[in-house]
This record gives C-alpha cells, structure tokens and sequence, in this order.
C-alpha cells in the first residue's frame, strides 16, 4: 500500500485497449496513498503521455514538479492539491530530487461502485477548469496528516481500514473539496443542482463516449434536453462550450497515442471514429500540424 510504490500499474489484461498501443493507468486494488512519494517515482512518467483511469488526490510537500494535465500544463510547487480526475491525460515533465508527494488514489472499479460523478458534482466545475490549486500551509499540512493517519490504520495490527471506511473517505474528500475550491477559484455565477446534474452526466458521457461520438446533439440526447438548453448549461457551468470539451478530449488522446506508441496514424484515427482523411483534417485544423507533423516533432 505505501512506502514509495508507483501510483499506478500497468495491467495488460485490464488496463490496456486500442491494441495496447496507448497507456492507461489504473490503481490494481480498491486504494493506495502514500506520504512520502519521491520524485524517483515521478521520474517514470517522464516516458509518455498516460491516461489515467483512477481518481487521485495528491498534495506537493516539497520540490516542483512541471506537468501537463489534460492539455494544459503546470508547475506543482510546494503546497499545491492536484485533483485528477478518473479519464484525464497525464504527463511529467521535469521532477526535481528533492520532489515529496503524498496522495490517496482509488481505483477506476471502486470509483464506479460509490458514485464519484454524483458525488463530485458540486466542485466538479471548478476542478475540469482548475485542476490544481495553492493551499495554505495549514491547509496541506491537514491533507498531508489526514493520509499519514490513514496510512497508520492500513499498516496497524488490526488492518482499521476496509473497503466500506474508505468509501466514507471518499466522501470526506468530496466534502472537502466542495468547502475550499471556493476559497481558492474565482467564484462563478450560481449554478442550481440541475446545472450539476447536467454537467456530471455530460462529463461522465464524454468520458466514455468521446472515441465514437463527436457531436453534441447525441449528448443532448442521452441527456433528454433540446440541444440549445443543454450547450448553454454546459457553457455556463464550465465557461467553455460542448464541443471545446469533447474537442479537447480528442485531442490530447490523439496526441498522447502519437507520441506513446508507433500505431499507424490510420489505425488512431479510426480508434477515436475518424476516417484517416477526417483525422488529419481536424487535427490540423486545432494543433496547426498535421499528425504526421506532431509525432515527428
């Protein structure tokens, strides 16, 4: 469980699709954490770009590292909370030595037995936009010893966690995050629970859908709103519009296989619902390169 192990393992029976040409990463039991993770480990995924299929929470103790999250790229310092959400894009860059992190991450098969995009709902907004925010240092050091005392009752005699503790953890952390992301974001306008409700099952259907369908009308649908109602709620909820966002998730998917793997660019294209033709139209159109252009650079 602890003790400086990866966050993530590959698993090939599991985790991998689309001909284990792109890598996606799970969690192999139901949670992990540590509070001492070195940037020894982070140095692993410096190789390629990654999605990840766990939900994991992590807070930056010490060093700097320089990420890519989801097509936009940061730098964690010292007292930043990192939310990444089950289905994001992830990428290390550079890690300092002295780089400490400590995380709690739930696999993607607990995440879906306890509800995460219901429960989410209320800071899920302000995460898609703000991923990474700047605690006080109170405030980390509550997250850092809230995992140090879990990690405690895991490695006890008496193994005090379990699965059914841990799910009242996640909703703990859930909680939390609906307490101080306002603190930390710039307030947006007020969104009533039906805005929520619409936004959580959007993300939740692009997350799964995106690879196929690339048009809002079939989220609006799937949804039961008339196409004008559902773009505005989105576009009022996250400030970017239904296609940006599905946009954004063929992209950096279409990225990462490129730069990952050497899968023909024609079978990429069809894995994410492109003819070859349609592929290398869009892509140059958003990342002003083609794809052949993009793996070579």
């Amino acid at each position: 469980m602890v003790g400086n192990l990866p966050i993530f393992v590959k698993n090939t029976t599991q985790t991998m699709s689309i001909g284990d040409s792109f890598p996606k990463y799970d969690i192999p039991i139901d949670y992990i954490m540590d509070d001492a993770l070195t940037g020894r480990i982070l140095e692993f995924y410096k190789m390629f770009p990654a999605k990840i299929k766990a939900g994991v929470f992590a807070i930056c103790l010490k060093g700097e590292v320089k990420a890519t999250l989801n097509l936009s790229e940061y730098i964690v310092k010292d007292n930043d909370f990192v939310t990444i959400l089950p289905g994001s894009f992830l990428q290390i860059h550079d890690v300092t030595e002295d780089t400490v992190i400590a995380f709690i991450g739930f696999s993607s098969s607990f995440i879906n037995t306890v509800h995460f995009w219901k429960n989410i709902t209320t800071s899920l907004a302000s995460i898609i936009n703000t991923p990474i925010i700047h605690l006080k240092k109170e405030t980390a050091d509550f997250f850092k010893g809230t995992i140090s005392i879990l990690i405690k009752g895991e490695e006890s005699p008496d193994k005090l966690l379990n699965r059914e503790i841990m799910m009242h953890v996640l909703e703990i952390i859930y909680n939390t995050l609906s307490t101080i992301y306002p603190q930390y974001t710039q307030s947006g306008p007020e969104k009533n629970p039906r805005e929520y409700d619409v936004l959580r099952e959007f993300i939740r259907l692009a997350f799964e859908n995106y690879m196929s369908e690339h048009k809002a009308t079939f989220y609006a649908n799937e949804i039961g709103l008339s196409l004008s109602h559902f773009c505005a709620t989105i576009k009022k909820a996250t400030g970017k519009t239904v296609q940006e966002i599905i946009r954004e998730l063929i992209i950096t998917d279409a990225k990462a296989q490129l730069k990952s793997s050497d899968t023909r660019i024609n079978k990429i294209a069809k894995s994410l619902g492109f003819t070859p033709a349609a592929f290398n139209r869009y892509f140059l159109e958003y990342v002003k390169m083609t794809p052949l252009e993009y793996r070579n650079s």
